[in-house]
């Protein structure tokens, strides 16, 4: 008969480890001295033991090893081996794709691509505008406020009882205000004026444009994009550049009384045309 120490040499089982499974009743000692409360092992717990680790290699749990070790004689190990042989071949598949995933991660990083992919752009192109009348509201604000100032548009819009008639947009004329504020200029187009100062005519005429699909964030890449086709193209820009929102915050079905940001849409699916009159 061993001692706790002895058979935890033999097996290779830590003393901690083998007083836990005789606390969980998994592998009960052999014998307790009664006087030093010393635990001892006889010869055939080696087996038990060896079948204990066995298992756990195999990942069964410790609460099912113990059901195996009380009806052993009937234990199905056909059953425990494929069981843990369908296991392991998910785990494999698993681990083939995410091997292949990161040698596609690999064969990007290597070849300059962005890992995580930001705004996509269309090509540049022109469009030929019409003059649109646009109710209208300037002011110096800083970049994370432009949301109340949307909704102070809209409200004015509502209480002059303009009908609106198209998209949202935007024209920046400073973006390097100190502070990280902006000169906006936001622009709603309208049916009738009614008579109400701060609506203005956007003049007719050629525009280039590019529309961009992703977060506000990525719009300034397509502002550079479009300044450089307009260069290329030997294009004359005869105005300011505008946003114009085609599918983003602001919502499909406009309540102009209780105006809210459509937070149920992606910034990657944001669709946004920027667009510059030029000759």
């Amino acid at each position: 008969m061993y001692s706790i120490g002895k058979f935890s040499n033999i097996c290779k089982v830590p003393i901690k480890t083998l007083r836990y499974y005789d606390d969980i009743d998994l592998l009960k000692p052999s014998y307790i001295d009664s006087e030093t409360n010393y635990r001892y092992y006889d010869y055939d717990k080696i087996a038990t033991i060896e079948l204990i680790l066995l298992l756990k290699s195999l990942h069964v749990s410790l609460a099912d090893i113990k059901q195996i070790i009380k009806r052993k004689d009937s234990v199905q190990w056909d059953s425990i081996i494929e069981q843990k042989i369908s296991e392991l071949e998910k785990k494999k598949e698993q681990i083939t794709k995410e091997i292949e995933e990161m040698k596609q991660l690999k064969d990007k990083t290597e070849a300059g691509i962005p890992v995580i992919q930001g705004a996509s752009f269309s090509s540049c192109y022109f469009e030929n505008r019409q003059d649109t009348l646009v109710y209208t509201l300037r002011k110096k604000i800083s970049i994370k406020f432009i949301d109340i100032l949307v909704r102070h548009l809209f409200s004015q819009v509502y209480a002059y009882n303009l009908e609106v008639d198209g998209k949202l947009m935007a024209i920046f004329h400073n973006r390097n205000i100190k502070g990280n504020e902006a000169d906006v200029e936001l622009l709603v187009p309208v049916k009738d004026s009614n008579g109400i100062d701060g609506c203005r005519i956007v003049p007719n005429g050629k525009y280039a444009c590019i529309t961009v699909k992703g977060a506000y964030t990525d719009l300034a890449l397509g502002y550079e994009v479009l300044k450089n086709w307009i260069v290329e193209n030997d294009l004359i820009q005869r105005g300011d550049m505008m946003e114009i929102y085609q599918k983003g915050l602001i919502p499909t079905n406009l309540n102009l009384q209780d105006l809210r940001p459509d937070l149920s849409r992606n910034p990657s699916d944001f669709l946004t045309k920027i667009c510059v009159p030029v000759v």
